[in-house]
């Protein structure tokens, strides 16, 4: 039996304790690598905030930035232009109603967003090279089957549902 079993079957509360605590350590760790990258931005908190859902987005009418950002029409208007002035989005009248206006990333933006999302995996990439193959399995397993865990679950269609098996009534 390996000590990771031992540790397990002993105290699982203790062992998610502990896996908690190292995936709060690696994200610090994380955190620290991609620190500089973040913090020359030049941008607020809003103003980041707005980038990432134009990015995510791709192409975004103005009023659905508001409504992701849940702030009014005027204020994600503003945020988009000052994107606009600093080049990292491009804004024009929408063809098919010449009162919205679509907002799209620029290339600066999506240079900026992929250095921003992916300079940490590389990072993390890099420290997973570093591991053995047993504790490469192991992890991939692990994380696995978190991922699994942590996916939305679906919701039942029905007002009313029984879980059988628990005999739980739920409403949705």
């Amino acid at each position: 039996m390996g000590k990771t079993e031992a540790v397990v079957g002993a105290d699982r509360q203790a062992a998610a304790e502990q896996i908690a605590e190292d995936f709060r350590a690696v994200n610090v760790a994380l955190q620290r690598v991609s620190a500089p990258l973040w913090l020359k931005l030049g941008l607020t908190m809003a103003q980041l905030k707005a980038l990432f859902v134009v990015h995510d987005a791709g192409t975004v009418c103005v009023g659905d930035v508001a409504a992701a950002l849940g702030i009014g029409e005027s204020a994600a208007s503003l945020l988009v232009e000052q994107l606009v002035r600093a080049k990292y989005a491009e804004r024009r009248p929408d063809p098919s109603n010449r009162r919205r206006v679509i907002v799209t990333p620029t290339q600066v933006a999506e240079k900026l967003i992929g250095e921003l999302r992916h300079g940490r995996r590389q990072v993390l990439v890099e420290w997973l090279a570093s591991l053995d193959d047993t504790e490469i399995d192991a992890l991939l397993r692990g994380l696995g089957a978190l991922a699994q865990a942590s996916a939305p679950k679906p919701r039942a269609h029905t007002s009313t549902s029984v879980t059988a098996d628990r005999g739980m009534v739920s409403g949705s």
